[in-house]
């Protein structure tokens, strides 16, 4: 039998139940522990206080069996119009924020290349962004910031962005959930060049004082001493450095554990400031649906980019496409230190990971595979209130508590 990275990963995912809580008594048994943040004791969050408005969210997660599809099709659509040529950019999973930079960069080059073979051909180029979600606005910004005069139209089955899958995301940047489908060194190299390229663009954003107006900020997450492949496998140390070690910073889960820097990109925030900054620079949005690849022929510009996120499944035929259905709830925030993640889960292998953004706190920890529902039912329901009682059960020191979601 061949032996991959992912077969590698799986075994260390089974046997995490037996080989994390050991780790953790011994070594806070055995080690004089480092205090992360120096003896300070960070805030609980309140798990009564739920948001007011919509606590409670599901959301379908576009993963993709063989990673991300970021290509230029070799051969363009035929149309009454003249040839489309088609650029996808689909298929992101858990990580569409933290590789929205990254990719749209990589689709401007693409069309960077298109641009100079029309110029010879004395060719007018116009772009099609296909989507509105957070990989759409990315590329049409990044478009835009490259090119001011370059006529681009968004395209979208809804104006409303708060009815995006993007929307409703955390916010954490990391390869949730993706990291896995690179096996080989080539693929992993082409997932790095992705992060070090959204990596690249957030440092430019915050060293140009803008980086809270897309609702970006560093943030410090904490996890239990266990490996955790997105920061540890996935991720190059360039981008997010090796984790520190240490005491956590909590009144009651003060185990053993770790410290990793990165990033909040908070989607209720940067989703609206593309929008709004698009629509000043000219770009329309415009309502429309496609049923297939061929709808796409019937656009007047010849550079489309499809960013159609799980709707590719549909419309491309794409059967790598894998609806990733998961849970979500909102807190309020109710002391201004908080401003932490803990994304280490349960000692146990269970899922549990708490992001601390700017107005609010949001609890998660489900992956339900195939399942694309976006309605609520009495089954979510309970879901909801065992990722509830998971944190409390972790905040309260009580590790061993965690169940099934």
């Amino acid at each position: 039998m061949r032996v991959t990275k992912r077969s590698v990963l799986q075994g260390l995912t089974a046997s995490v139940a037996l080989l994390n809580m050991p780790s953790i008594v011994l070594r806070a048994a055995d080690a004089e522990p480092t205090h992360l943040r120096h003896g300070e004791i960070l805030p609980d969050p309140d798990f009564s206080l739920l948001r007011r408005t919509t606590p409670f969210v599901v959301g379908i997660r576009p993963h993709r069996k063989g990673g991300v599809h970021l290509e230029l099709e070799n051969e363009p659509i035929p149309s009454r119009f003249g040839p489309k040529f088609l650029i996808h950019n689909y298929g992101h999973g858990g990580a569409g924020i933290t590789l929205s930079f990254g990719c749209a960069s990589v689709v401007a080059d693409h069309v960077r290349m298109l641009m100079r073979d029309m110029h010879r051909r004395r060719t007018h180029p116009s772009v099609a962004v296909i989507g509105s979600g957070v990989i759409g606005l990315t590329v049409a910004a990044e478009l835009r910031r490259r090119w001011r005069k370059l006529p681009i139209a968004m395209y979208t089955k809804e104006l409303d962005v708060r009815k995006t899958t993007s929307y409703i995301a955390g916010g954490q940047f990391g390869p949730s959930g993706i990291g896995a489908e690179y096996e080989t060194e080539e693929e992993q190299n082409v997932l790095a060049d992705y992060m070090r390229r959204s990596s690249r663009r957030i440092i430019e954003l915050q060293n140009s004082s803008r980086a809270h107006s897309y609702g970006i900020a560093l943030r410090r997450d904490y996890t239990l001493d266990h490996r955790n492949p997105a920061y540890d496998y996935y991720t190059p140390t360039d981008v997010i450095p090796p984790y520190r070690f240490g005491t956590l910073p909590f009144k009651k889960l003060n185990t053993m554990g770790r410290e990793y820097r990165t990033w909040l990109i908070n989607p209720i925030i940067l989703l609206p400031r593309l929008v709004a900054e698009l629509k000043r620079s000219g770009v329309p949005f415009r309502v429309r649906r496609f049923e297939n690849k061929t709808d796409f022929a019937e656009l007047r510009e010849n550079i489309i980019v499809n960013c159609t996120g799980y709707g590719a499944k549909a419309i491309m035929g794409d059967d790598k496409m894998v609806a990733r259905r998961g849970h979500l709830v909102v807190l309020r925030k109710t002391h201004p230190k908080q401003f932490y993640f803990f994304s280490g889960g349960c000692w146990n292998g269970r899922i549990m990971y708490l992001f601390c953004r700017q107005n609010d706190i949001v609890v998660g920890g489900t992956v339900q595979r195939g399942n694309e529902s976006e309605a609520i039912t009495e089954a979510d329901e309970a879901a909801f209130e065992r990722i509830l009682s998971n944190a409390r059960a972790m905040f309260d020191g009580r590790l061993v508590d965690c169940v099934a979601v």
